[in-house]
């Protein structure tokens, strides 16, 4: 099996822990409860961030080699580019809504949780579409050589939170998550 898939894979799964931890807080904030804001402002900080510079380019790349490859299951795939730029503009939305709330905007308690829910169904939905579909359909289409290319390609594409650079910020998300 392609390297980059399974790193791909285990992104999702980093990512997926993410957005556990923006669940608890949002239903806290829904219910009124006192939500863990430095943990929202961070975990918002590293979708800003780390899927842009080292998960996206990845899949963008698969999603471009498909294309070239051709075939039927090239022509019906989603448009991966594309959802990126969606994923992107909920994402932005849901960050300025919780500047919204942190600098007492005028924004309703429901009109933020609506936003906040918004990203997190959307992202799970979107990185759930690629395991299900995008992931298999390039495994299928792409050759041994293709993914050799590619692994090499991507190779300096690693998120720094999986790979344990400590350098990096993010500390409290990774002392909530477990890293596999």
């Amino acid at each position: 099996m392609a390297e980059t898939i399974e790193v791909l894979r285990a992104e999702h799964r980093v990512m997926a822990q993410l957005l556990d931890l923006l669940s608890e807080q949002i239903d806290r904030f829904e219910q009124a409860e006192q939500a863990d804001y430095e943990l929202m402002k961070e975990v918002i900080d590293y979708f800003l961030t780390i899927p842009d510079l080292y998960h996206h380019p990845k899949e963008n790349l698969i999603h471009a080699r498909m294309l070239r490859r051709g075939g039927a299951k090239a022509e019906g795939m989603h448009d991966i580019p594309s959802e990126h730029e969606r994923v992107s503009e909920r994402l932005h939305a849901f960050s300025h809504a919780l500047i919204c709330v942190l600098l007492d905007s005028e924004m309703s308690r429901d009109q933020f949780v609506g936003i906040a829910r918004e990203f997190v169904d959307g992202e799970r939905h979107h990185m759930q579409g690629e395991e299900a579909g995008f992931f298999p359909a390039a495994l299928d289409l792409l050759s041994d050589e293709d993914w050799a290319e590619i692994d090499v390609r991507v190779a300096k594409l690693r998120d720094p939170l999986i790979n344990g650079d400590r350098s990096i910020r993010f500390q409290t998300i990774r002392d909530r998550i477990t890293l596999q």
